[in-house]
């Protein structure tokens, strides 16, 4: 029992300095062109958009803003 703990103990201790030493990642939408409140416009319009069946959350605004143009920037901090 107690090597059990002191595996459980190091796998957790693993765990947290894994997750601390991950680079952040930054992520941005942008559409070449766009106009002032375009994204704002569109990014509400995604948000609620009913047409999405089948795609939960995030992944159905996603496909959204990509159908109007948009495209998803991820750059490292």
């Amino acid at each position: 029992m107690n090597n059990l703990i002191k595996l459980l103990a190091c796998s957790l201790a693993i765990l947290v300095i894994t997750a601390c030493t991950m680079p952040k990642v930054k992520r941005s939408w942008s559409k070449p062109g766009s106009s002032p409140g375009e994204f704002e416009r569109v990014s509400a319009e995604c948000e609620n958009d009913p047409g999405m069946t089948g795609l939960k959350g995030y992944a159905s605004y996603q496909v959204c803003m990509k159908k109007h143009g948009w495209y998803l920037i991820e750059e490292s901090e």
